[in-house]
């Protein structure tokens, strides 16, 4: 149970099901929502991951919720690093497994997908508002529902039992809040982020989007992550690249 100083957490609201916890929060927001308020569902109808992806979970079996945070802008950068990081130890007590993060935003387990993410952020009258998007596989049959294509896999899989869904996001708010905390007061967890990080060190494939609007790709060795959490490649010609976002691909 969070406590009186908790942020995140310190508001969960339940619904049956909803098109998209994101939606509805960003309009929650809109009209004034407490930061750290929890939306959390049975089932999504119209539930997305990055790129337009549709996210498909079982009708309450898994973990469907969104996040408000309104935080300074020099810290919004780090939001994304301490659910992934949150959710990766949540994994690692929880199922015994030791969970990576695929930058910039998946929590894998032997490349088996278990949490996806995906923050949209917005300025108004009361400044900055990031709300993030968190898919977690829980006690779905990913296995079954995987074969050919992207692997997933969930933490009942991983277990072998099932997982009270209330409980569990109780749990990995508070993580989240602590987290929360140390950034908020200067900390950063920059450090154990990147540790967690599958990717570096591997030959990839970065397509993304420019500023103005042109899709590119990047190919070379993923060096490292900045304090931003920008993945640096360097491509053939020994020149490093500074990735904000965009889609990995390992070659």
């Amino acid at each position: 149970m969070p406590n009186e100083e908790s942020v995140i957490g310190r508001e969960l609201r339940h619904i049956e099901s909803t098109g998209s916890t994101m939606d509805d929060l960003a309009q929650l927001s809109r009209e004034g929502a407490v930061e750290g308020l929890v939306l959390w569902t049975d089932e999504q109808t119209a539930g997305r991951g990055r790129y337009d992806r549709v996210w498909e979970s079982e009708p309450g079996e898994d973990l469907l919720f969104s996040v408000l945070f309104r935080p300074r802008p020099a810290i919004a950068g780090e939001i994304n690093m301490l659910l992934t990081l949150a959710i990766a130890e949540l994994v690692d007590e929880e199922c015994g497994f030791e969970a990576a993060i695929k930058w910039p935003n998946d929590v894998r387990v032997d490349g088996a997908k278990v949490s996806g993410i995906l923050l949209e952020s917005s300025q108004g009258a009361g400044g900055l508002a990031v709300v993030a998007g968190v898919g977690l596989n829980v006690n779905s049959r990913m296995r079954e529902r995987s074969p050919g294509g992207l692997p997933a896999v969930s933490m009942s899989e991983l277990a072998e039992r099932r997982f009270d869904r209330e409980e569990l996001l109780g749990e990995l708010m508070a993580r989240v809040d602590e987290l929360y905390t140390q950034v908020r007061r200067g900390g950063t967890v920059v450090p154990a982020w990147r540790e967690r990080l599958e990717t570096l060190g591997q030959s990839v494939q970065v397509t993304f989007v420019t500023g103005g609007g042109e899709r590119k790709a990047v190919a070379g060795v993923a060096e490292d992550v900045d304090e931003a959490g920008r993945l640096i490649v360097r491509d053939e010609t020994g020149r490093a690249w500074p990735v904000a976002a965009g889609e990995v691909t390992l070659r």
